[in-house]
């Protein structure tokens, strides 16, 4: 179902009469300077035609032209994507660059196509042919976006019968379009008579020439059919009486001169053929009970009945769409039941040739419910959005009455996984609910029993519904009943159940079925599904407290991403939040501001899963408020919370407001604030969920749980929190979550501390810090400073139990708590760092300079001003150092 046609992206080898076109193609060359050209006409103008002169004519030249005509398929972006990145190697083989793997998503296979034009040094024509048969918001969408990214060696043509939407009046306003129209295809006066005088045996005087020219208006199509039917010798005075009808009547009426000059035999086979897109000779034979097919498609091209050859091996044709149309507009109006026949004959066709979407166009046209419900059914239904044929699943199930599709229960399916994709989950709930109550009692196959469940738990991932373990251990289950080489159902139930075990917090299970999807996705070449599983890989690790392999498994992730990606992918901006998160946690604040400073712009504006967005949002809020600027932190959470909203991701906005109640209880001044938040969002509830064995979501329940032991030390509750920090660790110690044991055992420790039992305060923060020193952690103890700080001293003053590693690392993080206090008193609300970069600025220093003079990235120095330009109220540079003199933050010097 995945392959694709070579011959889409090769341009036809039109035979038969030509005209130069020399004024146009010189108006073409105008493209080279353009971004966008677009020609746009209605059918018979030759804009085939004339792209095929101008690519012959730059055949020379260090130029890159890669070609794709459209069909219906190609209205699926991901499968166009796959089309593009095929047209591009098919032209030139750039750095020998791999064709983008099916299972790649439209946004991630675009950064993958714009990765590899910033490899190509010569200039890049990219042609979209028959661009209207494609066209939708979803593709046009694409398109736009690849226009406006790719580098500037890029320039794209489109040729279409309708309006494209192609943001033309921005490019037009930026001297960045051409455009033309039918007026400007026109035939001139002089290519007329050129055309039709040139033929030896043809006698028309310049009065029949001139009327040829008038009545045609110089339509190409139809002085080339006016051309065949004069070489046939028409009655000549009946041929101009004709030119007084309609242009629709005319092509008509010039059609129908071509087919009845044809020997009987030879007609009824183009009117039989013309119904197919794409013809072979097998096809004939097939159409027309014939066995030489091969034979008369070269005598049809050689005589110029509008067949085309589609490469120059000619193993394919195609008829002119224009007189293609009109045949098949012929033989369905004379002869409907043929039409079906011949319709349903050639969808049996393409089905045996593995071509799902001829199949299914053909069976919509044969009126054959029946037929097109068994070859959909034929090929997994449901798989073929998976596949990257979703368009070709809407066409069907909207073909499909609703008595067919309920007979077959894996059409339902299909209707289901699409509605879950578009995110109707509703109805996809609904459908569901439906064809499970229907086929408990119906005597289905156990294979078919498997796709019922393996969509339904799809469906359930979606609405994020509880999950207990015994549903867990009927996956695992599910999985030794599924065939080994099925690596689409395989690969999808590994990862879900890998996903399902990682977010309900049981690690010890998590890691072989992530694993094991990495094998499946792997043996099918799916890289970007590939790099998934190495993200569910490193939040594990990271989870059990195995930071530095997490970064290894991120950076090795990083590595491929930006070779095959791009290094601002969607793909790498995912990379991006987790590594920030891990940054984070090592204290590296200014590098995880300034990863995601262009990360987390970028994932608002594309898809995401909850646990993306978690890490990017929360790390980015941490890091505002440790660097002191608790505002900047609680509007990166409302930010969360609008979009978990606007995508329906509970979870998301659950850990949002946790997370805004533990900066509360962080800072002294804010436990009245923080009291009435915790109220407000249900902490009580959220962190009493975790005494369950499935709770809802288990990551809420954690972050209450501890929100509420943070509570109830601000008020002096420590028995409370002891309570509460022993259910946490008999279930952290239980999975495997080393890093919550760290949280767990630090507040343990302060927690005896306060009680004056130094004993066992000291050995429970000895764990802590043994399990997080090695791995580089040291925002635990940052984080709760408030509650720690204390024992942190008293610690360092025991130097004799205190080794040297430990010793270090304990002065690390006194050093770390020392800058935070300088933060909180510096004048203004502006922290030591700022006041450096603004000193720099006042100085005049270019911000390569400011870099390397406070030891920060240039990216982290831009991310810098960007929140100082905030906090003064002001735009530029200049503006800044004013408002920075004016309150005295530098000095005029």
């Amino acid at each position: 179902m995945r392959e694709l046609i070579q011959t889409k992206t090769a341009p036809p080898c039109w035979m038969g009469d030509k005209i130069r076109r020399d004024d146009l193609l010189r108006r073409l060359d105008e493209t080279l300077e353009k971004r966008l050209t677009v020609i746009q006409a209605p059918a018979g103008y030759g804009k085939t035609s004339l792209l095929l002169q101008w690519r012959q004519h730059h055949a020379n030249d260090d130029l890159l032209v890669a070609w794709l005509t459209l069909e219906k398929d190609d209205a699926d972006p991901k499968r166009l994507t796959q089309y593009i990145s095929l047209a591009l190697g098919g032209a030139a083989d750039i750095e020998g660059a791999a064709a983008i793997p099916a299972d790649l998503p439209p946004r991630a296979a675009l950064s993958a196509i714009i990765n590899r034009l910033l490899r190509e040094e010569r200039q890049v024509v990219m042609i979209f042919d028959d661009f209207h048969r494609a066209e939708n918001p979803a593709v046009a969408e694409l398109l736009r976006a690849l226009i406006r990214l790719a580098p500037e060696n890029c320039h794209f043509i489109v040729a279409s019968r309708d309006h494209p939407w192609l943001d033309q009046a921005v490019l037009a306003a930026e001297d960045q379009l051409l455009e033309l129209r039918s007026e400007h295809l026109r035939f001139s006066a002089l290519e007329t008579e050129a055309l039709l005088l040139r033929n030896q045996g043809i006698e028309l005087g310049p009065d029949e020439v001139r009327l040829i020219f008038e009545r045609t208006e110089g339509w190409p199509i139809a002085l080339q059919l006016m051309l065949l039917s004069l070489r046939r010798r028409v009655d000549r005075q009946q041929f101009v009486e004709r030119l007084r009808g309609s242009s629709q009547e005319l092509a008509a009426y010039l059609s129908e001169q071509v087919l009845e000059a044809l020997p009987a035999d030879v007609r009824e086979m183009v009117i039989r053929t013309a119904l197919i897109d794409t013809l072979t000779g097998d096809l004939v034979n097939l159409l027309c009970e014939r066995e030489d097919g091969w034979l008369m498609l070269e005598r049809l091209e050689q005589q110029g009945v509008f067949l085309t050859p589609l490469s120059e091996e000619r193993q394919a044709y195609r008829y002119h769409q224009l007189f293609a149309e009109h045949m098949r507009e012929r033989l369905a109006r004379h002869d409907m039941a043929k039409y079906r026949r011949l319709q349903g004959i050639a969808a049996r066709w393409f089905a045996g040739e593995d071509n799902v979407g001829q199949a299914v166009d053909h069976a919509i046209q044969a009126q054959d419910p029946v037929l097109l419900s068994a070859i959909v059914d034929e090929v997994g239904a449901w798989r073929l959005i998976p596949n990257g044929l979703q368009d070709v699943a809407t066409r069907a199930l909207q073909a499909l009455p609703e008595s067919i599709l309920w007979s077959t229960p894996r059409l339902v399916l299909m209707r289901v996984y699409l509605a879950i994709k578009q995110g109707e989950i509703g109805q996809a709930r609904a459908d569901y609910d439906r064809l499970f109550k229907d086929a408990d009692a119906a005597d289905h196959s156990a294979d078919l029993w498997i796709e019922i469940q393996v969509v339904g738990d799809t469906l359930v991932e979606y609405e994020n519904g509880p999950v207990t373990l015994e549903d867990l251990l009927a996956r695992e289950a599910l999985l030794r009943t599924l065939p080994t080489n099925d690596h689409l159902l395989m690969g999808s139930v590994c990862e879900a159940l890998a996903g399902k075990y990682f977010e309900t917090g049981r690690l010890e299970r998590a890691i072989d079925p992530t694993l094991a999807a990495r094998e499946h996705y792997q043996a099918q070449g799916w890289l970007y599904s590939d790099i998934f599983t190495r993200f569910l890989e490193a939040r594990v690790r990271q989870s059990q407290g195995r930071l530095k392999d997490a970064a290894a498994i991120l950076a090795n992730a990083r590595g491929e991403i930006e070779a095959c990606f791009g290094a601002h992918s969607d793909l790498a901006a995912n990379c991006a939040a987790f590594e920030a998160w891990l940054l984070y946690d090592q204290d590296r604040l200014p590098e995880a501001l300034a990863v995601l400073d262009w990360a987390l712009p970028h994932m608002e504006q594309s898809d995401g899963w909850a646990d993306v967005y978690a890490a990017a949002y929360l790390t980015a809020a941490r890091s505002a408020s440790a660097d002191g600027d608790i505002e900047e932190a609680r509007g990166l959470l409302g930010r969360a919370r609008r979009l978990a909203r606007r995508r329906r991701l509970n979870q998301l906005e659950l850990l949002a407001q946790l997370c805004e109640l533990e900066l509360l209880i962080e800072r002294l001044e804010a436990d009245d604030v923080a009291n009435c938040l915790a109220a407000e969002i249900g902490l009580d509830a959220l962190a009493d969920d975790m005494a369950l064995e499935s709770p809802l979501f288990r990551k809420a329940a954690i972050a209450a749980s501890l929100c509420r032991v943070k509570l109830n030390l601000a008020e002096g509750a420590v028995p409370a929190a002891l309570d509460e920090l022993e259910l946490l660790r008999r279930w952290g110690s239980e999975h495997g979550c080393g890093r919550l044991l760290i949280d767990v055992d630090l507040l343990t420790a302060c927690c005896f501390h306060r009680l004056g039992d130094n004993g066992r305060a000291q050995s429970f923060f000895d764990d802590a810090v043994g399990a997080a020193m090695f791995q580089g952690i040291r925002r635990p103890f940052l984080d709760a400073r408030r509650f720690a700080e204390p024992l942190i001293k008293d610690t360092l003053q025991r130097a004799h139990r205190v080794d040297r590693f430990r010793d270090q690392f304990l002065k690390e993080i006194c050093r770390a708590l020392t800058a935070h206090q300088g933060k909180a008193s510096t004048q203004a609300g502006f922290n030591p760092s700022e006041i450096a970069v603004l000193t720099y600025l006042s100085r005049g220093y270019a911000n390569k300079e400011i870099a390397r003079l406070i030891e920060m990235s240039p990216d982290t120095v831009k991310y810098r001003l960007k929140w100082l330009f905030r906090k003064l109220g002001v735009d530029n540079r200049r503006d800044a150092v004013i408002a920075a003199r004016e309150r005295n933050l530098v000095s005029e010097a």
